[in-house]
């Protein structure tokens, strides 16, 4: 299989030739190291809690357009722009570049290295077969560079929406740049139908000087897909990123955050929220590499999984020995409602100087009985109470959320994913 998968996926890679100037050679690169790996495999440390015998099956066709227009959601609130992206592909008759053309440079990514194609280099080519795949079957995506000291006050949304895509797959890249003072919010949205499709994202970003990139992901795929995605971003001397990812849909989703903080004084918050349901396996990776002293990051995660739902969290820290004075605090927490829902952590620091203040936790329970009972008796019904208190779970990923309309509308799909499941919770509040 693996040859029938290299096979195909090479002949996909050749067709994109000269699609994207100067990506070519990189293109080859990244292709053969794919076909010498392959796909990541259980057995991988890393990958131990992803299954992904969906993409090992057999090769995921190019994308094609839908042949029915899809219905665009509505902004989560005011927006400098919307980039809206239908199976893998800039919709430009469906986005709207607001005032953000008249401060930043907006670019599809193949325009972005016509005039010099010398800047692929700058693209992270990755080092497993999902990053790997991405980098030979890259055809789109939007650059974003704002230049130093422009601060963009409204976010920018990209949409991505797949569908008619069953068996298809879209790879796509986004690139970030900050100049020197600048300051930018990007909400990510994913959203898909429920046929059996790949999205596999990578967002890249370099946050200089005194910059600040805040960074939000909603993905709500359909159910019948797989939805991997990874964010690299390089943080200078007191730069900002602050990235939330909450995931609600696909069957299987992955996501990844890579942060080297490169500057003193850098800070990074890297936050997430799952909520997995029955059938569903959500896995996240982060790695924060600290390779300066007097830098600064701070991880909170929560999960939560129904019954046959699992969730998965690997979180790192890596103190270079040069790294003196830094702060790192990790902090995951999962709630399981069943005894066949599964929640695993591995927190991780590796830290080669002595003279650091770091920690990390980790904790998987059940919802607080006592709590239930308490609200429960002062006339709250059940499955408000349930929703309350996961709603309390889930706040402190949350409340670092500095849009009020985006923190409110991920909490509004809290309470809304608990609704659905209120039959099932009263029974078993009533067992109780």
């Amino acid at each position: 299989m693996q040859d029938d998968l290299t096979t195909g996926y090479s002949a996909q890679s050749a067709a994109l030739k000269g699609t994207v100037p100067g990506a070519d050679a990189l293109r080859a690169k990244a292709m053969t190291d794919f076909g010498a790996q392959g796909f990541p495999h259980a057995k991988a440390e890393d990958w131990r809690y992803s299954d992904l015998k969906a993409l090992r099956a057999g090769v995921y066709a190019p994308v094609d357009a839908p042949k029915v227009a899809p219905e665009v959601p509505a902004a989560m609130g005011e927006s400098a722009a919307r980039f809206v992206f239908v199976n893998g592909r800039y919709a430009e008759d469906l986005s709207d570049l607001g005032d953000l053309w008249q401060a930043a440079s907006i670019r599809p990514i193949a325009n972005h290295f016509s005039s010099s194609s010398a800047r692929t280099d700058e693209l992270v080519r990755g080092k497993d077969g999902i990053a790997l795949l991405n980098t030979a079957l890259l055809r789109d995506g939007m650059v974003i560079s704002v230049p130093a000291g422009v601060e963009i006050d409204d976010p920018v949304e990209i949409v991505h929406i797949m569908t008619e895509a069953a068996g298809q797959a879209a790879h796509l890249r986004h690139v970030i740049e900050l100049g020197e003072g600048a300051k930018l919010t990007v909400l990510e949205r994913f959203i898909g139908d429920d046929s059996a499709y790949w999205q596999n994202i990578i967002l890249q970003a370099r946050v200089a000087e005194g910059a600040s990139f805040s960074h939000f992901r909603l993905q709500e795929e359909g159910l019948g897909a797989v939805h991997t995605a990874k964010v690299y971003v390089n943080v200078d001397a007191s730069g900002q990123y602050h990235v939330m990812n909450m995931t609600m849909g696909a069957k299987m989703a992955r996501f990844e955050a890579h942060v080297r903080m490169l500057g003193e004084e850098a800070d990074a918050t890297v936050d997430g929220v799952a909520l997995t349901g029955t059938g569903q396996v959500h896995d996240t990776l982060t790695h924060v590499d600290h390779v300066v002293p007097f830098a600064t990051s701070d991880q909170i995660f929560r999960t939560v999984a129904d019954a046959r739902g699992k969730t998965a969290f690997a979180g790192k820290v890596t103190v270079a020995k040069d790294a003196q004075k830094t702060a790192a605090d990790q902090s995951f927490k999962a709630l399981v409602f069943d005894r066949t829902a599964e929640a695993n952590a591995k927190p991780e620091l590796e830290i080669f100087a002595d003279d650091v203040k770091c920690s990390h936790g980790a904790t998987i329970g059940e919802l607080d009985a006592k709590a239930i009972f308490y609200l429960t008796s002062r006339g709250i019904d059940p499955v408000t109470a349930r929703r309350m208190l996961v709603e309390a779970f889930t706040a402190g990923a949350l409340e670092r959320v500095t849009v009020d309309s985006i923190r409110d509308a991920m909490m509004e799909r809290i309470g809304t994913w608990m609704s659905s499941r209120a039959d099932r919770t009263v029974a078993e509040v009533q067992e109780a």
